[in-house]
Formats: structure tokens, C-alpha cells, sequence
């Protein structure tokens, strides 16, 4: 089997898991642009758990990935660009791993050398409340908790809009 068949038979089995996730009884519709936040949860991967009400007077770029996504894999290079340039900027990147088992994600984190918070969503809890049903989807939060931009999908592809959505945040 050559890559282009590989990546079609991927692209096919990614499309149906999105198709069946959004089946879920348990799926609810992505959270749109401007909606408030919805509070969460989250065990970080250092043990700790954080909060949306950590984040309180701050943007947020929330992103759900996976190790096993390509799109999370190349979009990475961009958000650790990102978190680089605004690390003195009243923003956080926050990284929460889904559809995934913990050690995976833990070694993607590692492998990637993620300069940013990540945490683990056991039982993708936090992504069924957003309405995620694959990764990446990544939302960007004002300071007052309001959605301002949901994306699904690869960022590396609109680094342009990317570095402008997150300016609008700050």
C-alpha cells in the first residue's frame, strides 16, 4: 500500500470516527463564538490540576490534541512558536490530551518538548462539554471567559489567522 492510499484510508476512518462521535448521545454541538467558557477541570500531567477560573483576566488557547493525530503534530511547531512570542503577554496556551491513553500523551508531550501547560482528559470529559469530537480543535478565549474563535483542525495551515486570533485575545 503506497502513502496516498495510506493517507485516503486514514482520511476515511478519521471522517467516520468524527461521524460516529457526533452520533454520541454524550456529543453536544462545538462551542460556538460567543459563548461563555465552560468551566473545567483539568489533571495536568506534573500531577496538579488547574481550572478555567485559573486563567480569570487572561486570554486562553485551549487546544485538544492527540499523539496519534498528524494535524496535532504539525500544528505543534506553531503554537510552541506562539507561546514563545507571548510568553510575557497576559496569555496562556493550554494543551489538553483526548482520545488518547495517558503514557501516549505524556511521551507526545515529552517528544515535542511542549514549553506550555499540558494536561490529560481522562474520559475526554472536558472535550464532550465542548462539543470536540476529534483532534485538533482549538479555542481561543478572551480574558473575560467568551469564546472569540473555535477552529477545527490543522493551525499550520492558517498561520496568518492563527498569530491573529491569538492577538485578538491579549
Amino acid at each position: 500500500m503506497n502513502w496516498t492510499s495510506c493517507c485516503k484510508n486514514f482520511c476515511a476512518a478519521l471522517l467516520l470516527a468524527t461521524a460516529l462521535a457526533g452520533c454520541s448521545e454524550e456529543a453536544k454541538p462545538l462551542l460556538q463564538v460567543g459563548e461563555k467558557a465552560l468551566p473545567f477541570t483539568l489533571e495536568m500531567l506534573d500531577g496538579k490540576t488547574t481550572s478555567l477560573e485559573n486563567y480569570s483576566g487572561k486570554g486562553l488557547v485551549i487546544t485538544f490534541m492527540s499523539s496519534w493525530c498528524p494535524c496535532s503534530n504539525e500544528s505543534l511547531p506553531l503554537m510552541k512558536q506562539a507561546y514563545t512570542d507571548h510568553k510575557n503577554d497576559p496569555i496562556v496556551f493550554l494543551m489538553v490530551g483526548i482520545q488518547d491513553s495517558r503514557s501516549k500523551f505524556e511521551g507526545f508531550v515529552k517528544k515535542w518538548d511542549v514549553p506550555f501547560p499540558a494536561g490529560y482528559d481522562k474520559g475526554d470529559r472536558i472535550a464532550k462539554d465542548y462539543g470536540v469530537s476529534a483532534p485538533p480543535t482549538t479555542f481561543f478565549i478572551d480574558k473575560n471567559g467568551v469564546v472569540k474563535r473555535a477552529f477545527y483542525g490543522n493551525i499550520a495551515k492558517k498561520p496568518d489567522e492563527f498569530r491573529q486570533w491569538v492577538a485578538e485575545i491579549i
